[in-house]
């Protein structure tokens, strides 16, 4: 009788632990299931979001941030989308802007059902579907669909390929544009065979709100009065007298100005006069590297070594390098006035050379060759001596490095022109932001490698997992 007692006392403890352990079990169960509710609900009341990316595509750089903690207006996106079109990839990253200000607000208009809103913002041409309006006021700026994503072309120049994203480029350029008292004019000079700037560097510019126009000083009295700043690119003949006069008087009263100078094999009597006002000139001879790290194969087409300056320190400490094809030469002359400051930003080394004789074909160092090291390009500043005003210039003796196929590939070319246009317009806050590439590396493993994961993969994690069961099985079922 007292056997049977104790049999059934230890029977009702077996079970008591067997009830303990599985209320436990079911306690931990509804504690876990009650802590993942509260932290959805947490999540949605203070989304926060975490960008995953390679290339970090849906995070803003640290100029953005800043752009926006000090951004005072309120700025309205609009996006021109039909229905269901919306693209995510845009969304994302302007749902980013507006978790980061409340300044920013987003909304989806379709461009069919609603062609009167998009009509009041066609001065400039017609927007297409996809688009985005970016409006702050009065002032507005346009990003069209294509310039939100940069395409690789094939060889007949149709689009294979998104390659990058630009989208936080685009709307930090506008934002900029929206906050600009007055964004600069920028007039090119006409009448004398100039080149026009490669689209891809005046899309560029354009992103950072420079505005272009034409200027023929053959008609036009002056510089006018709006010129921000005026550009020079290659021109083939040479200004009047009376055109370098109208140059020279801009340039005196603050102005500001860019002189791209290609090799024409003759002399400009009245530009050259205009460089001398300012301590420097154009010499008729072509530059050959003789040290093989400052060129690329052909001695002509240099590596320059970028010096010390605004414009150049970008490059410098990013280690860009860039790519200048039969350069020449430019020097200080003997005189000039002390209020006048000559930088060089572009040199080559002491091992170089510079051919005098155009028609020559020895590329090698003839008697009559100039000795290195030599300046292709420098900056120049005259400050008043009553401190009231300051001209500045910039003057490159090449015009090759700005060519569609050297200036797409090399990004130090690019960089640097942008820079002399930001520096020449004594710009704070340049654009820094650079496309996003939407490459995906992939990973390759070898058959090996395939073998050793799938048996990782298929046998010894499950037979761990069956194993660390069955332990904790045996383990129970004598509780």
């Amino acid at each position: 009788m007292k056997r049977l007692n104790l049999m059934k006392i230890k029977a009702k403890l077996d079970e008591s632990k067997r009830l303990k352990h599985g209320g436990y079990a079911i306690l931990v169960t509804l504690l876990f299931l009650g802590l993942l509710v509260v932290v959805n609900l947490l999540a949605e009341e203070f989304p926060v979001k975490f960008d995953l990316t390679g290339n970090k595509l849906f995070s803003l750089s640290d100029q953005t941030l800043r752009i926006l903690k000090g951004l005072d207006q309120e700025v309205t996106i609009y996006g021109l989308y039909e229905n269901g079109e919306e693209d995510q990839w845009v969304r994302q990253v302007i749902d980013t802007y507006q978790r980061k200000s409340n300044k920013i607000q987003y909304k989806t208009i379709d461009p069919l059902r609603n062609p009167g809103f998009v009509k009041q913002y066609e001065k400039e041409g017609t927007i297409s579907s996809g688009s985005l309006i970016v409006v702050s006021g009065d002032k507005y700026k346009v990003i069209n669909s294509y310039d939100l994503i940069n395409f690789q072309y094939n060889q007949y120049g149709y689009p294979t390929g998104a390659e990058s994203l630009v989208v936080e480029r685009q709307i930090t350029g506008a934002l900029l544009y929206l906050s600009a008292e007055k964004n600069p004019v920028v007039y090119a000079l006409r009448g004398h065979g100039e080149a026009s700037l490669n689209y891809e560097i005046l899309k560029q510019l354009r992103n950072e709100n420079f505005e272009f126009k034409d200027l023929n000083l053959l008609t036009a009295e002056t510089v006018p009065e709006d010129a921000d700043l005026l550009l020079v690119y290659e021109p083939k003949r040479d200004l009047t007298s009376a055109e370098a006069g109208k140059i020279r008087a801009f340039l005196q009263n603050n102005g500001r100005a860019l002189f791209l100078m290609d090799l024409q094999g003759e002399d400009y009597p009245n530009f050259q006069s205009l460089f001398a006002s300012y301590g420097v000139a154009l010499r008729q001879a072509i530059v050959v590297e003789g040290d093989s790290q400052r060129h690329v194969g052909n001695r002509f087409w240099l590596l320059p070594n970028l010096k010390e300056h605004k414009i150049t320190d970008s490059l410098r400490s990013r280690e860009l390098e860039m790519l200048l094809p039969v350069a020449q030469v430019i020097e200080e002359t003997p005189l000039k006035k002390q209020t006048v400051t000559i930088e060089p930003l572009l040199t080559s080394t002491e091992k170089a050379w510079a051919k005098v004789d155009m028609t020559s074909g020895i590329v090698e160092k003839e008697p009559a060759d100039l000795t290195g090291p030599f300046t292709m390009a420098v900056a120049v500043t005259d400050r008043a001596v009553d401190g009231a005003t300051e001209s500045r210039l910039v003057l490159v003796g090449n015009t090759n490095f700005l060519s569609g196929e050297i200036v797409t590939q090399v990004p130090g070319n690019l960089n640097f022109i942008l820079n002399c246009f930001n520096w020449l317009d004594d710009r704070e806050e340049n654009l820094e932001i650079r496309p996003k590439s939407l490459y995906t590396p992939r990973l390759f493993i070898s058959g090996f490698q395939t073998l050793l994961y799938t048996a990782l993969f298929v046998v010894v994690i499950p037979l761990l997992i069956f194993g660390s069961g069955l332990v904790v099985w045996l383990r129970r079922r004598h509780l």
